[in-house]
């Protein structure tokens, strides 16, 4: 999948976390994309397995096998928890149907057909 913010995009995997209400992308992805923080922003407090963590949230355009689209995500703004990307289920869930094959270990995504590409 392709991340992209303004001119730039970024290429990656993302963990599909049915779980999780939106997705996540690490500080040094935002910082990447060019992401900043604004003079007066406050950055937001969750507590994670890992502990706590500050974050902020950032529209970034994603796109899947093709199909773009706009979805919030999750900036954290501390380097706890490593560099994984988790793709969570605001907007994406909602435009795709996801298909998981245990035995062949993959992950399908099928653009819903009764959505505008």
């Amino acid at each position: 999948m392709i991340l992209k913010h303004g001119d730039i995009e970024y290429n990656t995997t993302m963990l599909v976390d049915s779980g999780a209400k939106l997705s996540l992308i690490s500080l040094k992805v935002g910082q990447y994309l060019g992401y900043a923080l604004a003079d007066s922003e406050s950055t937001l407090l969750a507590e994670t397995i890992g502990g706590r963590v500050e974050y902020v949230l950032r529209n970034v355009e994603m796109t899947i096998d093709e199909h773009n689209f706009i979805t919030l995500v999750v900036w954290l703004q501390t380097n706890r928890g490593g560099e994984q990307l988790l793709l969570g289920g605001e907007v994406v869930f909602d435009k795709f149907n996801i298909e998981f094959r245990q035995a062949e270990e993959q992950i399908i995504f099928t653009w819903r057909e009764d959505l505008k590409s």
